[in-house]
């Protein structure tokens, strides 16, 4: 599991530090006292797990830009000086509350709490994942399968603009949204990246990231960092991060093996 601290106080940092090094499964990404530089953490090296102080505002903008209410977001478990904050956890849906000064005991029931969402999560995200799979083989075996191929017609201010798929560097999901990356411009479109997929040449289309997918004629190289995290670099020279089961996926791609039926599904 790996868990960033969030903590002003020097020596609650070094504390919290200090207990959680005791468990074996716990992997400490970084240690900060200010929002900037543990959002700069955040993005580079994305925990599961997420111990903030919450005496101060400081860091609160934090859980809206990683969306840590998402089942694919973090864990964040709340620490401060008066037990009045337990309600704000609750409220927050914070997967816990932890009062200082941390007692042991209290600090090991917390991370098996954690360890069993960890866990749930993990088993919910593999049902979904074979869902999606059977979804995919009800619609072959449809009569009336999804037209695939087409190009889109995008509505950008005043007009509607026809985008050939061959024009798609990358696509992003945005909440409901598809922002389409093209060659000159950037356009938003209305629709779900899923409903988005099925109309994709899948001979020219990849699914890298739960909200990504790229046109692999745009693929330039991959670039992998020391804390694991894997991206791609596309012809325009932007960067898109793979998610941990689209890595064998893309491997197949790149070594030219056959692709297995569904397209998403690779090894978690």
């Amino acid at each position: 599991m790996r868990c960033l601290i969030l903590e002003r106080r020097d020596m609650a940092r070094a504390e919290l530090q200090r207990q959680l090094g005791r468990f074996d499964d716990i992997e400490i990404a970084g240690c900060f006292r200010t929002a900037e530089r543990a959002g700069v953490c955040w993005q580079d090296n994305p925990p599961d797990i997420v111990f903030m102080d919450g005496d101060t505002r400081e860091f609160s903008p934090l859980l809206d830009r990683f969306e840590t209410g998402d089942v694919h977001g973090a864990l964040v478990v709340l620490m401060g000086n008066l037990p009045d904050l337990a309600l704000t956890a609750f409220e927050r849906r914070h997967a816990d509350f932890l009062l200082r000064p941390v007692e042991p005991a209290r600090l090991a029931e917390c991370v098996r709490r954690l360890r069993e969402m960890l866990q749930r999560r993990r088993t919910l995200s593999r049902v979904a994942v074979l869902n999606e799979t059977l979804e995919d083989l009800r619609r072959t075996r449809s009569r009336n399968p999804a037209p695939l191929y087409r190009d889109f017609w995008i509505r950008s201010r005043n007009e509607t603009v026809r985008v050939p798929q061959s024009e798609i560097v990358w696509l992003e999901a945005a909440r409901g949204y598809v922002y389409f990356n093209l060659r000159r411009r950037q356009l938003l479109h209305r629709i779900s990246l899923r409903e988005l997929e099925e109309r994709l040449d899948p001979d020219e289309f990849l699914r890298i990231h739960r909200s990504a997918i790229i046109n692999v004629n745009q693929l330039v190289r991959t670039h992998s960092n020391r804390h694991g995290i894997h991206a791609v670099e596309l012809a325009n020279g932007q960067q898109v991060r793979v998610g941990r089961k689209y890595r064998v996926r893309l491997a197949e791609f790149m070594a030219g093996t056959p692709a297995p039926a569904d397209r998403s599904l690779v090894a978690a």
